[in-house]
């Protein structure tokens, strides 16, 4: 049973793996290379999210870490958004006439702003709801209640 469990936990940890990579892939595009893929910082991301996962003692620990990362992950989206906002608002600015410096960098900077507030928004939402599942599933502790009664 130990093997299929392990399995299971190698599936829950790909899948949370690539949703984690997902939503960090404003931060990994600041990384990619000339062909536009990112081959080393979504690796190291991926295997760090599926090591932790596979190697759960339980199945309900699997699923509470795989939560866990993937709600810092949302946490981490409005910075990720401010980082890539600000790489494309450099490369605006530097291809951009000298006559429209000015207007492309004020442009740049209004649009990064709002992509970043609306990660933001999202980011916090989601990334909250899913770190309160993921520390529900992995603190997760004892599941009966003592009722005590005063003394009569």
């Amino acid at each position: 049973m130990s093997f299929l469990r392990y399995v299971f936990q190698v599936i829950v940890g790909v899948v949370f793996g690539a949703a984690s990579i997902v939503v960090l892939s404003p931060l990994l595009a600041v990384f990619s290379n000339e062909e536009g893929d990112a081959p080393i910082p979504s690796t190291i991301a991926f295997a760090a999210v599926l090591l932790l996962i596979a190697f759960a003692p339980t199945i309900r620990r699997a699923f509470g870490r795989g939560f866990l990362c993937l709600g810092s992950a949302f946490f981490a989206l409005p910075l990720s958004t401010m980082v890539l906002s600000g790489v494309v608002a450099a490369e605006t600015v530097g291809m951009a006439a000298d006559t429209d410096k000015a207007m492309a960098g004020l442009g740049a900077g209004i649009a990064g702003g709002l992509m970043t507030g609306v990660a933001g928004f999202i980011g916090f939402f989601l990334g909250s709801i899913l770190l309160l599942v993921g520390l529900v599933l992995s603190l997760g502790g004892r599941r009966e209640v003592i009722v005590i009664t005063p003394a009569q």
